[in-house]
């Protein structure tokens, strides 16, 4: 790959094209008369398709041959628990966890467990304790 392509197939890749895993019928490859249908690398974002297999760059106008491709998840790396059902659920929280129900980053937690303003367990990794945690919620400036 030139770095021409590799220019190109970044700039599709931030603006959500991703590689396509989805069956393709003969009959795409026919129309497009592709030397080597082996060497076709696709990637879409649907119904827009590229392919990256040779120098030509075919864009087909429509989808037709390809298998539909269902969006992907999005992928969110919060909890899907409100702060209260975890700290219900568990005696000691995660760095994450315990960042998660007193909204700050995990840092933070680094920073306020070493000052003693939240009790962690002993042994390794840093588990903070649940009590420790609605304590600090419960503290207010006013």
């Amino acid at each position: 790959m030139t770095v021409a392509q590799l220019k190109e197939f970044a700039e599709l890749f931030g603006k959500g094209f991703r590689p396509y895993t989805g069956e393709i019928l003969p009959v795409v490859y026919e129309r497009r008369e592709c030397k080597d249908p082996s060497k076709a690398y696709w990637i879409c974002k649907w119904p827009i398709l590229h392919c990256f297999g040779c120098h030509r760059r075919c864009t087909p106008k429509s989808a037709e041959g390809f298998q539909v491709m269902l969006p992907e998840e999005v992928k969110s790396s919060r909890p899907k628990l409100t702060p209260a059902e975890i700290m219900a659920a568990k005696h000691f929280l995660r760095v994450d966890e315990a960042a998660y129900c007193l909204n700050v980053s995990t840092r933070k937690i680094y920073s306020m467990a070493a000052e003693g303003k939240l009790i962690a367990h002993v042994d390794k990794p840093l588990r903070i304790t649940v009590e420790s945690v609605k304590a600090e919620m419960e503290r207010v400036d006013i």
